[in-house]
């Protein structure tokens, strides 16, 4: 996946950890207008359903469903053309290279810091990678 840097990527974050969605959305609403996040939802199911899927980059937590895979989920992404984080946790037992096998750009941990997420969400959709946006 590649897109222009006039005309950004629209991205999709799928979590039921509100606290991880709310603060991804508002870092990249503030440091990155070439990110907009335009659907946020808690369940895989939701994301679907909704008219404005599929988005350019799907963020997507790991523990979103419990009924599909993480590598299901990836693969359905990837096959609607949309690039895909996957984020986990450390107490999560999947198995990140079962993600990257499916198709996933990258497997990251919600703690890492949100100027890391936007830096693999920019080249998971071919932007260039600009550090130190705080």
């Amino acid at each position: 996946m590649s897109v222009s840097p006039t005309e950004g990527a629209q991205v999709a974050i799928v979590s039921n950890d509100e606290m991880f969605t709310l603060g991804l959305r508002h870092w990249l609403g503030s440091n990155d207008p070439e990110l907009p996040v335009v659907l946020t939802v808690t369940s895989w199911g939701d994301l679907l359903h909704d008219a404005r899927f599929p988005t350019d980059l799907v963020v997507l937590d790991a523990a979103s469903s419990t009924r599909n895979s993480v590598e299901s989920r990836v693969r359905t992404l990837r096959a609607s053309g949309t690039a895909v984080i996957v984020m986990t946790t450390v107490a999560l037992a999947d198995d990140p290279q079962r993600a990257i096998a499916a198709g996933a750009f990258c497997v990251l941990d919600k703690s890492v810091p949100l100027g890391l997420i936007d830096e693999m969400a920019r080249g998971a959709v071919g932007l260039p990678i600009v550090p130190s946006r705080g």
